[in-house]
């Protein structure tokens, strides 16, 4: 019974909190959905390399703060979002906007609704997509 009691507790507080509609806190990290369209390898072409093309769905949040090592491409399908590179003001990308990141360029992307991306990266074999920095 107190178990119940608790969950039910856990749901009201829940409901309750979601009603004061605060803005998303900066810290919080934003959940990404990402599906892969296509990974190929560009060997004879630009040995070591490979491009991928990826569809992500990034929910509210921020990524912190992070770079590519690659060229990353992002069109903006759906939303849009607070783009800043590092020690400069950020602006907002929406959709129908691209972004080109050079390797190594460190940046933040903040949200406060869901977004859609299509990113094409050419990148080394091997290297994650994303690396954070603390």
């Amino acid at each position: 019974m107190t178990s119940r009691l608790s969950v039910i507790a856990a749901f009201v507080l829940g409901l309750a909190l979601g009603q004061l509609k605060a803005p998303v806190a900066h810290g919080q990290t934003r959940a990404i959905k990402t599906h892969n369209i296509l990974t190929t390898d560009l060997a004879g072409w630009c040995g070591g390399k490979q491009i991928t093309v990826e569809e992500n769905e990034a929910g509210p949040g921020t990524s912190g703060k992070h770079y590519h090592p690659a060229h990353s491409f992002t069109y903006i399908l759906e939303g849009s979002e607070a783009y800043a590179l590092d020690g400069q003001p950020s602006r907002t990308v929406a959709a129908g906007d691209v972004l080109h990141e050079a390797p190594m360029q460190l940046h933040t992307v903040d949200n406060v609704s869901p977004v859609k991306l299509l990113v094409v990266r050419i990148i080394e074999r091997g290297k994650d997509a994303s690396v954070r920095v603390p």
